[in-house]
C-alpha cells in the first residue's frame, strides 16, 4: 500500500467523523465567539467614550467652573474638597529631537539628556567589551549612540520651566518641547 493511499484513507475518515452535529457544535462556538468579540468591541468604544468625557469634566469644565467663580477650591460638607491643579505634558518629537536637546544644552540643561552608547559583542569578547569607549573607534567597532531625555524628566523640567516663570522658556522652546498646560480637577476625600 502507497503512502498516498494510507494518507488518503486516514483523511476520509476525519471527513467522515465529521458529523452534522459536531459542525454544528463547532458553527454556534463560533457565532458565540463573534457575540463576545463584537461586546469587547462595544464596550471599547464605550469606555473610549467614557475616558473623553472624564477628560473634559476634568480638564475643561469643572476647572472652568471654580475660575468663573473665583474660587481656587471648594470644601463640601461630606469633607472632600474639589480644587483644579495645574499639570503639565510634554515630549520631543523625532523631528525636533536635535533643536530641543540643543536648546537644552545652549540653555544650561544639557544635564537631563540621557547619553546611551552601546556595542554589539559576540561570544567570548567579554574582556574587549570592557575596554574604555576611546579604544573602540580605533578597533573598528560599530559603537551605537543614542541621546535621549526620560519623559518624566521632561516633564518635570516643563513644569520647572513654567512655574518659575523662566523667561528663556518662550514661546518657541514650549513649541520644541509640545508642551501641554492645562489645570485637572482633583477631589480628596
Amino acid at each position: 500500500m502507497s503512502i498516498e493511499t494510507l494518507f488518503e484513507e486516514a483523511s476520509e475518515r476525519k471527513v467522515e467523523s465529521l458529523t452534522d452535529g459536531n459542525v454544528k457544535d463547532i458553527s454556534n462556538l463560533c457565532q458565540e465567539l463573534l457575540v463576545l468579540q463584537g461586546k469587547i468591541g462595544s464596550k471599547e468604544q464605550e469606555l473610549k467614550t467614557l475616558k473623553q468625557k472624564e477628560k473634559e469634566l476634568s480638564e475643561q469644565i469643572i476647572p472652568s467652573k471654580l475660575e468663573e467663580f473665583g474660587v481656587l477650591d471648594i470644601k463640601l460638607a461630606d469633607g472632600s474638597r474639589i480644587s483644579a491643579e495645574p499639570f503639565y505634558a510634554a515630549r520631543i518629537t523625532a523631528e525636533k529631537t536635535d533643536d530641543a536637546h540643543q536648546w537644552l544644552r545652549d540653555n544650561g540643561h544639557g544635564d537631563i539628556i540621557k547619553n546611551v552608547v552601546s556595542v554589539s559583542f559576540g561570544r567570548g569578547e567579554d574582556d574587549r567589551a570592557k575596554k574604555v569607549m576611546t579604544e573602540l573607534f580605533e578597533q573598528g567597532l560599530d559603537a551605537e549612540q543614542k541621546e535621549s531625555v526620560h519623559p518624566s524628566t521632561l516633564k518635570a523640567f516643563a513644569r520647572e520651566q513654567i512655574e518659575g516663570a523662566n523667561q528663556v522658556f518662550d514661546q518657541k522652546a514650549r513649541e520644541l518641547f509640545s508642551i501641554y498646560e492645562g489645570k485637572r480637577t482633583k477631589i480628596v476625600k
